[in-house]
């Protein structure tokens, strides 16, 4: 590969450019996933034991820690077998294998929003649209983006149609959140139907109010993600965002094990999600992925379940991604720091597109992350 690239600049040089060219890119399309709110100390370290004493000791003081399921099911030695437990593909070949993650911050390696908030509305649209907006998103409440998105912005550099750009969420919010302009991507969030031909994803549609969720916003992740490849083997996306949102809720909720399941059952969807592509010809090695999350939580047992701008811990995030483009460094372990506000920039940069020249506030590509 930098063989190839070398020869491709020596032949620039050869016809007399002034310049080197830019960066050769495979990657044709991109996809984003998020998961809400999931803490760095899981990702980084699986099960937090603090956390799952503390929730098994207010629930029955009875129970000791060891005798929980999730104990049994994820508790691990040390923290790098921990975390390959409860997210084994993503550890065990996505990052090993096709790409890098940051954030760890007992590495000394930091990512964290820049919006003050540190709510789920403000990083997204940090996420979005690579600036933090903290005048003009205050809240939670669904109302339209203010500004362009990302996503509406590969849609008109790539030339492409609705449907060709398109955002699955399980949070209702976020219908609003992934565009500015009503209709300008495919956009599917909360409980809302999915409008497809087959039989069997109309049922889909309808079970999805038929097994509702505890939260009135936030659909089960397995119909987004369900929707989503549908989606994605119907249409054949270049831009596709899937915003998962149980592990949110489920923390806010004071249910660690649900919590740890949710995670848990991301990791399989990354899984078939990656070997979707990996078996698609538009898709196999010219899809890049980004995965991140709108936000931290609390860093002890006394406030895990919260964020919010008071929350001590809930400004860390963590940022990984794979693909053709994507250097293959697992887990950064060099001392640094990275922002939410550089996530879109990074996904026009994959795609070779410049966001800067049009949101010139907007954070810049993670230069690590590019080859």
């Amino acid at each position: 590969m930098r063989a190839h690239r070398a020869l491709l600049l020596l032949a620039a040089l050869a016809a007399g450019c002034a310049a080197p060219p830019a960066a050769v890119r495979r990657t044709r399309n991109v996809v984003l996933v998020t998961l809400d709110g999931a803490r760095t100390q899981e990702v980084f370290g699986g099960v937090d034991l603090d956390v799952l004493r503390a929730v098994t000791a207010r629930e029955d003081p009875k129970v000791k820690v060891e005798d929980t399921p999730a104990h049994g099911r994820y508790w691990a030695p040390t923290a790098e077998e921990r975390r390959r437990k409860l997210l084994p593909f993503l550890w065990g070949t996505l990052l090993a294998e096709h790409g890098a993650i940051a954030g760890n911050r007992a590495l000394g390696n930091v990512a964290r929003v820049t919006n003050r908030h540190r709510f789920s509305y403000p990083g997204y649209a940090e996420i979005l649209t690579g600036e933090a907006q903290d005048e003009l998103i205050k809240s939670n409440d669904k109302v339209q983006s203010p500004s362009p998105t990302v996503l509406e912005h590969l849609r008109r550099k790539l030339g492409l149609d609705a449907k060709g750009v398109a955002a699955f969420c399980s949070w209702d919010v976020l219908d609003a959140i992934v565009e500015h302009e009503r209709g300008a991507i495919t956009a599917n969030a909360g409980f809302e139907p999915y409008e497809h031909p087959d039989p069997e994803v109309r049922l889909l549609s309808r079970l999805q109010l038929e097994t509702q969720t505890p939260w009135d916003a936030v659909r089960h992740d397995a119909y987004t993600f369900r929707f989503a490849l549908v989606h994605l083997k119907t249409h054949r996306p270049r831009v596709l965002y899937i915003g998962l949102g149980e592990t949110d809720d489920w923390s806010h909720d004071g249910r660690y094990d649900r919590y740890l399941q949710a995670l848990e059952r991301s990791d399989r969807f990354l899984k078939e999600l990656w070997e979707t592509l990996e078996s698609t010809e538009e898709y196999r090695g010219r899809t890049s992925l980004v995965i991140t999350t709108d936000h931290g939580r609390g860093d002890t047992p006394a406030d895990w379940k919260d964020h919010g701008e008071k929350v001590e811990g809930a400004q860390f995030i963590w940022i990984a991604a794979a693909g053709p483009d994507i250097e293959r460094r697992g887990e950064i372990k060099e001392q640094g720091l990275v922002h939410q506000s550089q996530v879109a920039a990074t996904l026009c940069a994959l795609l070779g597109i410049d966001y800067l020249a049009e949101r010139p506030a907007a954070g810049k590509p993670i230069a690590w992350l590019l080859e």
